[in-house]
């Protein structure tokens, strides 16, 4: 029998992977379904693809916790001890999840050091070590149950919901600083200065000065340079039409500052951010993003909200660049000696830039 003029059959995709989330979606649903809770309410089609989201965000971060544990031990491979100790160790986990027995998991000593009494040798190390009976996990990254409350009322699309399945801790952000921007991810470097992924809009962001990737003539071609020129308006073009006057055309990987306007920030930073194409393109990009931390501490600022340079129109990809800039931060505080700089931002939009910033900030080596 011939096939011409029949329909092709097309390829049926689960519930779990059009919403692009691992834990099965269909089942969530079958499980609200049965509970007798919610016999007399109707269960909505977002309602299990947020709820596998968060689940599925919240074992991603146990996971990273239970590793640090791992590695504490000098381990390579995480057991079921690991997990308790990393849940025992976090104040906001352990709250959450206190009713919760893990097999195998053991029992958390906690030993009062009184108990334990003076030993030979430097007492206050003997009594630091005995009051540290478990592995500090200090550094790990910090997730509690209000933080993944405001995940659930913040997504408000199973896209949105996905944003949250990455590495880093999701919080609602500080509103004198974020703007009440969505922080996705966070991490402190070794100097102190504190590194922050946020989604949102970077005219919004209340800091001292935003960057704005451009070109040697000060040009608003990019969605950046086209959203900080709507902001400020008249009286930013003015600003910037004077710098140009005053300073000629910037150099390749050079930064230069002027005041803003009608926006939070006060200074706008522009960066003269090299294309994927450029010779030595990637030593440019190290060096423009310096220079800019440079002029921020030689104004003396102390917050910076940057975007995904050179990844836009500049045809940078993506990670590489995040893994780049991310670098030249680190490597940047690490040779100051002294630096007024103690936060900087990068302000993302698309879901793409947010998971790459959110996975490489985790694998930065503070």
């Amino acid at each position: 029998m011939s096939s011409r003029g029949a329909k092709k059959r097309q390829r049926t995709m689960s519930r779990s992977a059009r919403a692009g989330v691992l834990f099965p979606v269909a089942r969530m649903h079958r499980y609200l379904r049965k509970d007798p809770r919610h016999l007399r309410h109707r269960i909505g089609a977002g309602s299990p693809v947020y709820m596998a989201a968060v689940i599925e965000y919240l074992v991603a971060e146990i996971l990273e916790l239970a590793g640090n544990a791992a590695k504490e031990f000098k381990k390579s491979r995480i057991i079921p001890r690991h997990i308790l100790l990393a849940i025992a160790n976090d104040e906001e986990l352990h709250q959450l999840l206190r009713h919760v027995t893990i097999a195998q998991g053991g029992v958390v000593q906690r030993i009062n050091p009184f108990l334990i009494g003076p030993r030979k040798g430097n007492k206050a190390a003997a009594a630091a070590a005995a009051a540290a009976a478990t592995p500090a996990l200090k550094t790990a990254t910090k997730i509690a149950a209000k933080k993944l409350k405001a995940s659930m009322l913040a997504a408000t699309s199973p896209s949105k919901a996905l944003a949250t399945t990455g590495k880093g801790s999701l919080k609602k952000g500080d509103s004198n600083a974020s703007g009440g921007q969505l922080t996705l991810s966070e991490k402190k470097l070794a100097q102190g200065q504190k590194l922050t992924v946020l989604q949102g809009d970077l005219v919004k962001v209340n800091v001292d000065a935003i960057v704005h990737p451009t070109n040697s003539n000060y040009s608003f071609g990019g969605e950046v340079g086209a959203a900080i020129q709507r902001a400020g308006g008249r009286e930013f073009q003015q600003e910037v039409d004077k710098l140009l006057k005053e300073s000629g055309s910037m150099a390749q990987a050079g930064a230069a500052i002027c005041p803003g306007h009608k926006f939070p920030a006060k200074f706008v930073i522009h960066v003269n951010s090299p294309n994927w194409s450029d010779k030595n393109a990637q030593m440019n990009l190290d060096k423009a993003v310096k220079n800019v931390l440079k002029l921020a501490d030689d104004k003396n600022l102390k917050t910076v909200a940057l975007p995904s340079i050179s990844s836009g129109n500049a045809g940078f990809p993506k990670q590489t660049a995040a893994q780049i800039i991310l670098a030249a931060i680190r490597d940047y505080f690490s040779s100051a000696k002294s630096s007024s700089l103690k936060h900087v931002f990068f302000v993302l939009y698309d879901l793409e830039s947010v998971g790459v910033y959110t996975t490489e900030l985790a694998r930065l080596d503070g």
